[in-house]
């Protein structure tokens, strides 16, 4: 079977992880072969989705692409020079593509609608992945409104939401029957790499561009109000990522100089040994204020890590509240501060929260299972074709 995925950026986020992985799953266990279509634009790093598919031999194409949804507000201005781009982005890429023959078309992402197009062009079914909210969690909205929207995945076979959340969220310009919630795959690493909690001081993580959405500040928040009540509490946390948001880091920076917390809070940056990392830390964090799934939470699960999650977004789904990890409601530092304190002064409730979270990370999120459910939705599109 020949896949055309297309992907809206070349960021190795969340999203081109989990297709990067269901590339490679799909083509060794079921022979896909697959094309991804890229942007040619992309932020300066060693670490891309084109090096990425370089290094794993998967055969890519770069495209300039103007995306249907954007941060608003647009101006008219805005609109016509989309319009304008976006009709010259498809018929290039139809063109680029006049050879080729596919038996799916596969987007990676609710932004970007080539895939619509080209699908139609060469008439084979279309799989749509919807991997964010949009508006809540980047701010984003459809160039050309609402019914454009609609329209647009009125063209589309079948949908796929990577959580409950997403399906919900898009079931306002979605027939519901048309969305198949498959959760995201992680592959699990080696168990050499599972936490051991083996250390006097409790390390904790969290991991993610640093940026408002991302909700750090509450992390600190937290962290301060434990040091008022004590001190000489044994933690420290990592922040592991890029600054996306230099503004924000400021504040944060500014915060920790206000509450002494210079001692106790790392930033790591962009780093490429984040399973080992992952093995040194006893709690890890998953603060988001609107998250379609948790890549991160299910990493931090897999490695015997215990998570605490806020009540948004997907993370209900991921997490069993006391059982598999804690959640806290968004916007309440205290509360998170007292799911800290639970787990610092309680080794043994950490220990088995860890457990609980590895087991049923392992039973519901990994890639093999992910692509098993996504390649049964590609021979019921195809079948017959």
């Amino acid at each position: 079977m020949r896949v055309l995925f297309i992907t809206q950026t070349q960021d190795m986020s969340g999203a081109n992880r989990s297709l990067l992985q269901l590339i490679l799953e799909l083509r060794s266990s079921h022979g896909v072969e697959p094309l991804v279509v890229m942007p040619r634009y992309c932020v300066p790093s060693a670490h891309t989705m084109s090096s990425e598919c370089s290094a794993n031999g998967i055969p890519f194409l770069l495209h300039r692409m103007a995306h249907f949804k954007r941060q608003g507000p647009l101006s008219w201005g805005m609109r016509v020079s989309f319009v304008l781009k976006h009709t010259y982005s498809i018929l290039f890429l139809l063109w680029r593509l006049r050879h080729q023959k596919f038996d799916l078309v596969h987007s990676n992402t609710s932004v970007t609608d080539l895939g619509a197009f080209v699908s139609r062009w060469k008439g084979v079914p279309h799989l749509w992945h919807l991997r964010e909210f949009g508006k809540e969690d980047f701010g984003l909205v459809p160039c050309l409104g609402t019914g454009y929207e609609k329209w647009i995945y009125g063209k589309c076979e079948r949908f796929v939401a990577i959580s409950e959340a997403i399906r919900k969220a898009f079931l306002r310009v979605i027939d519901g029957s048309r969305i198949t919630v498959v959760y995201n795959g992680i592959l699990p690493q080696p168990e050499s790499l599972d936490a051991c909690h083996d250390s006097h001081i409790t390390r904790i993580a969290m991991v993610g561009r640093i940026e408002p959405g991302k909700n750090q500040m509450e992390a600190l928040q937290a962290i301060a109000l434990l040091k008022e009540r004590d001190a000489e509490v044994p933690l420290h946390l990592n922040f592991i990522g890029r600054i996306k948001d230099e503004d924000y880091h400021a504040r944060m920076q500014q915060f920790i100089r206000e509450h002494h917390l210079e001692s106790c809070v790392s930033f790591m940056g962009v780093r490429n040994d984040v399973p080992r990392l992952l093995s040194q830390t006893d709690i890890g964090l998953m603060l988001s204020t609107s998250e379609a799934f948790g890549r991160v939470t299910v990493e931090f699960m897999m490695q015997n890590v215990a998570v605490i999650a806020t009540d948004s977004g997907a993370n209900a789904e991921i997490i069993r509240h006391g059982d598999s990890g804690l959640l806290y409601t968004l916007g309440h530092p205290e509360q998170l501060a007292e799911c800290l304190n639970l787990l610092i002064s309680n080794h043994e409730l950490l220990l088995q929260t860890a457990r609980n979270g590895k087991r049923h990370a392992m039973e519901n999120f990994t890639s093999r299972t992910n692509s098993e459910k996504i390649f049964a939705i590609y021979n019921t599109l195809t079948a017959g074709k």
